[in-house]
C-alpha cells in the first residue's frame, strides 16, 4: 500500500509501507492493505508507518486522512518527522504555552487555541503520545 503525507507547502512522504497508525479524532486509526474505503478527520498526534521493514513516525498538527485503493492520503496541517524535532526547544515552548495559558483570560477562542498550541507542543516534546 502506499502512504502519503502531504501539508500545504511539501509532500513528506510518498512510499510503499505495510501498515499506518493515525491518531483520529474518534481514536487510533489502524490502517492494512486492503482498508475499507475511509475518510477521517486526524487531531494532532503521531501518525506511525512501517516502510521497508523500519518503523517511522511523523508529528502532525491536525487534518484528514483518506483511504482508497490502497493508498492512504494524509492531509495534514503541519507535519515534520518525529527524529527531526529538537526535543530541548519543544519542551521551552511546552514551558512557554503552559506559562501563557496561566495567565490568558482572553475570549473561549484564545483559550482553545493555546490549548491546541500546548498540546502540539507537547506531542513535538515527547510528553505526551
Amino acid at each position: 500500500m502506499i502512504l502519503r503525507v502531504v501539508t500545504p507547502t511539501k509532500t513528506l512522504v510518498d512510499t510503499e509501507v505495510a501498515e499506518v497508525t493515525a491518531p483520529g479524532v474518534a481514536g487510533q486509526l489502524g490502517v492494512l492493505p486492503q482498508h475499507a474505503t475511509f475518510l477521517g478527520l486526524l487531531e494532532a498526534g503521531v501518525v506511525g508507518f512501517t516502510a521497508s521493514g523500519k518503523r517511522e513516525r511523523i508529528v502532525i498538527s491536525g487534518g484528514y486522512a483518506e483511504v482508497v485503493d490502497d493508498v492512504v492520503t494524509i492531509l495534514a496541517d503541519d507535519a515534520e518527522f518525529a527524529e527531526s524535532i529538537d526535543a530541548s526547544a519543544a519542551r521551552a515552548e511546552t514551558e512557554r504555552l503552559r506559562e501563557r495559558l496561566s495567565s490568558t483570560s482572553g475570549s473561549e477562542q484564545d483559550i482553545d487555541e493555546a490549548l491546541k498550541a500546548l498540546r502540539l507542543a507537547e506531542i513535538r516534546s515527547g510528553q505526551s503520545t
